[in-house]
């Protein structure tokens, strides 16, 4: 007759990430945030799928140094946008795999605009495995800190009315790539996780985000660059456009963790987008 060890053991980790609630939260819980923040430096995110409601389920696969392939899936068992989740937590492949589930609660609070993440991993059957997750779990707030800690926006910036990010649409996105990164030194970092024919690369000069880039959409339509003004509300500064008679190229959708934007043409032709940055 086997016996099980009482799982009482519980991990507790509270990080301030300088960044609003919804820009967090959204890290949190899309697939292309969790894949930028998962895991140590030694462990890279591989997948991540998100059905995010009571009764829906997520798996996360990723490579670690240490553990080779793994496997992490859970059942939501609350869920409070953008203040609190909680969650399972199983190894279905890997190392781990022959522990038993425990259960993740993260509350997301409001401190003067920033958002102070509360974890609590409880249910480990001894401290050798909850110090484990101690120190991926603090890897993985590092990596969040990183991640979102310049601004909720990530490289966009400007106060309203100022320009704040500059967007290249290309045909050639190979070939842009080499001529960019030759004559400036940029750097090109994906943004998320995209298929090749969508993917977004970020611009990067050092640390610091330049712009964006992405293939054209539209078979035939010339490269070209994209300028971003900062408004206060994408929604109403679309209709005060078309009533200046400006035009709708893209209406205003959500982009998580950055805000909401639309593409725009003046009544003389000229391309430009909108960008409302996430709220604090």
């Amino acid at each position: 007759m086997s016996t099980k060890v009482a799982q009482t053991l519980t991990l507790e980790v509270k990080r301030l990430i300088k960044a609003p609630r919804e820009a967090v939260f959204a890290a949190w819980t899309t697939p292309d945030g969790i894949l930028k923040w998962f895991g140590r430096d030694t462990c890279r995110a591989l997948s991540a799928k998100v059905d995010l409601r009571v009764g829906g389920e997520y798996c996360i696969r990723a490579h670690s140094e240490q553990y080779g392939d793994m496997e992490v899936i859970g059942v939501y068992r609350e869920v409070k946008h953008p203040s609190r989740l909680v969650y399972t937590w199983g190894w279905s492949e890997g190392a781990l795999s022959e522990i038993d589930e425990t259960v993740v609660t993260v509350d997301f609070v409001n401190v003067d605009g920033d958002t102070e993440v509360h974890l609590r991993h409880e249910g480990f059957p001894g401290t050798e495995l909850r110090d484990q997750h101690s120190y991926g779990w603090n890897g993985c707030f590092d990596k969040l800190e990183k991640m979102l800690g310049g601004s909720a926006s990530g490289g966009m910036c400007g106060a309203v009315g100022e320009f704040s990010w500059n967007e290249l649409v290309t045909q050639d996105v190979a070939g842009a790539t080499a001529f960019y990164t030759k004559l400036f030194g940029w750097q090109m970092e994906k943004f998320g996780a995209s298929s090749p024919d969508k993917e977004y690369m970020i611009l990067k000069a050092g640390n610091t985000q330049v712009g964006g880039m992405m293939k054209m959409p539209m078979p035939g339509a010339p490269s070209s660059w994209l300028a971003y003004v900062t408004v206060a509300d994408c929604d109403a500064s679309v209709k005060q456009a078309t009533g200046l008679c400006g035009k709708v190229c893209v209406e205003p959708f959500d982009v998580p963790m950055v805000g909401r934007i639309a593409v725009l043409k003046d009544p003389q032709g000229a391309s430009f987008g909108l960008f409302q940055p996430l709220k604090k």
